[in-house]
């Protein structure tokens, strides 16, 4: 089975580490937006060779010519990209999973998960599969109320219920999953099946002190956003009553977030200068929470060993061997809040220190040591030591990242 993970996140880099040791799996292809965080994981050594693409999901065409040959796509990118996803593995003949559903497209309007839900009978007729928010909650969440209720004539009420006991020092308050996500969760107003219809409520309503088992203990919950509420009730095939989603949320989190919406300050085309660069505050913002996937690491803290083998022992002569970046041998290293892999810009300025004392040993002109006009004599003519940069790029990526003195 050839399948493509479409956004390399907390998720999707957890699903390749997954799926590279599952026999059913012949090729894995790791498709996001930053090309950094897919290469990262080429290397890793499994039985399955992973592949790599830089690709903004949103260019249709070259999505198609990318998943083509695929047998399953999983969508682990932001759910507002779902229905264009979907539509893309359609026409490729591709089987379809996403962990969650994105929020009307305005108020009042058609839930994401029900555009989603309308495309099953083009999935049936192809002879395809498309699981649509499965993930934890919703997921997990919707197979166990359905276990429960295939037992009983009538459901009174389905009570949904979200905890941890997750702390970082520095913060009072973060989301567990993806930061884009929980702020769409937050801003969509909560909704309960009642009286045989979706009721809206008032963000942060109902709040219940809700026991969950130890070590999370009694915890304060508040209704919020949830497809849960909006499926169960018209696939369940049972009458119910009540359906709702309460989570454990921080109410000044929450009231700050809606604040600053009604302020317009997380409309994506609000920009802000931020050093000699304008970002979107919305990115800015969500940038000040930890990066899921980057918790996930640090509390993994150490890394097994086989039994019955002792650890390799080395000469004291020799330095010791170092892990090459790009071929991790366990799990995935852990990304930044900027979804890159951290220490890479130490071991850039380490080589670059190194360089730097051969050059010195060697009697060679370092760039660091020539002011803006001097130039390198090399190869038989005279160059800008900013020119021997541009052309040494060219020569290594195919491409030209000018540093700020070359126009």
């Amino acid at each position: 089975m050839r399948v493509a993970i479409l956004g390399v996140g907390g998720l999707g880099r957890t699903l390749a580490s997954e799926l590279r040791g599952d026999p059913r799996v012949t090729s894995l292809l790791l498709i996001d937006l930053f090309g950094e965080r897919a290469r990262v994981l080429t290397g890793i050594r499994g039985r399955v060779a992973i592949e790599a693409k830089q690709l903004n999901v949103e260019n249709r065409i070259a999505l198609t010519k990318a998943i083509a040959g695929s047998d399953l796509v999983i969508n682990t990118t932001l759910p507002r990209y779902n229905l264009g996803i979907m539509q893309a593995a359609l026409e490729v003949r591709a089987n379809y999973l996403d962990p969650s559903a994105a929020g009307p497209r305005e108020i009042g309007g058609l839930a994401g998960i029900f555009e989603q839900l309308a495309m099953g009978e083009a999935f049936k007729a192809a002879g395809l599969t498309a699981l649509v928010s499965m993930g934890l909650d919703p997921g997990i969440s919707n197979v166990m109320a359905r276990t429960a209720a295939e037992r009983l004539d009538t459901v009174d009420a389905i009570r949904i219920r979200s905890g941890s006991v997750a702390a970082l020092p520095g913060y009072t308050s973060f989301p567990l999953y993806s930061r884009e996500v929980f702020l769409s969760d937050v801003l969509t107003p909560p909704t309960v099946w009642l009286d045989g219809a979706l009721q809206d409520r008032a963000p942060l309503s109902e709040p219940e002190e809700y026991p969950f088992p130890p070590p999370v203990g009694s915890q304060r919950t508040y209704l919020i956003s949830h497809e849960e509420v909006k499926t169960l009730p018209k696939y369940l095939g049972r009458p119910i009553g009540r359906v709702d989603f309460k989570y454990v949320l921080e109410p000044h989190l929450v009231q700050a977030i809606l604040s600053l919406d009604k302020l317009g300050l997380l409309a994506d085309a609000h920009l802000i200068r931020i050093g000699n660069q304008m970002v979107s505050f919305r990115r800015a913002f969500l940038a000040a929470f930890p990066e899921p996937s980057a918790r996930a690491a640090a509390r993994r803290g150490r890394v097994p060993q086989r039994r019955g083998r002792r650890p390799e022992r080395r000469k004291a002569s020799r330095a010791p061997r170092r892990r090459h970046a790009h071929a991790p041998r366990g799990e995935p290293e852990a990304l930044d809040d900027r979804g890159l892999v951290p220490g890479r810009r130490r071991r850039r300025d380490r080589d670059r220190a190194h360089r730097r004392q051969s050059d010195a040993r060697a009697g060679r002109p370092s760039r660091r040591d020539l002011g803006p006009g001097a130039r390198v004599q090399g190869m038989g003519r005279a160059e800008s030591p900013d020119g021997l940069v541009r052309t040494r790029a060219r020569e290594l990526n195919g491409a030209y990242v000018g540093s700020p003195n070359v126009r």
